[in-house]
């Protein structure tokens, strides 16, 4: 078995939990957990992530920083990619190669950041799992503020390399 998917479904489910959550990014992500980076929604097709406005996350102009939309971008492009690396008895290596942003909007407040391209992660992964060469795949996010208006658009491109022994 590839990916276990019973095992993808706990994790998503952990990632979900937010107390898990918190304590993960204040171990392993601390400026996340310091600027209050959720996860909303998280599924084989769906990555939600979610960032309040204010004084963690704003520049000095009281709009949210770009490299803190960044952030909750990127998470909600890799989300999925980290939960199916946790449900393989391989392991996996995944990271940034390139990425792109566009602002149309000043962002203000709560903002949302939609990547509804899960399914393109995992079929890059099982691509490298049975080709075993590495896979770069293109993800989208989309952040959205309170009245649904798109303020920047993200592209992520992913590297992923399922790699060869246990």
């Amino acid at each position: 078995m590839l990916i276990d998917e019973k095992k993808l479904d706990a994790e998503y489910k952990s990632l979900l939990n937010g107390v898990k959550f918190r304590v993960f990014t204040a171990l392993s992500m601390p400026t996340a957990w310091f600027a209050g980076l959720h996860i909303k929604q998280l599924d084989d097709n769906i990555c939600i992530s979610s960032l309040q406005g204010g004084w963690r996350t704003q520049n000095p102009f009281k709009t949210m920083y770009w490299a803190v939309q960044g952030m909750g971008a990127e998470l909600s492009t890799g989300a999925a990619a980290f939960a199916i690396s946790k449900s393989m008895t391989k392991k996996i290596r995944m990271f940034v190669v390139a990425t792109e942003a566009k602002f149309t909007k000043v962002a203000k407040g709560k903002i949302i950041f939609t990547c509804d391209q899960n399914s393109l992660v995992k079929s890059s992964i099982e691509e490298s799992m049975v080709t075993g060469n590495s896979v770069e795949c293109k993800l989208t996010s989309i952040a959205t503020d309170s009245s649904g208006d798109v303020v920047s658009e993200w592209i992520f491109t992913w590297n992923f390399l399922v790699i060869s022994g246990e």
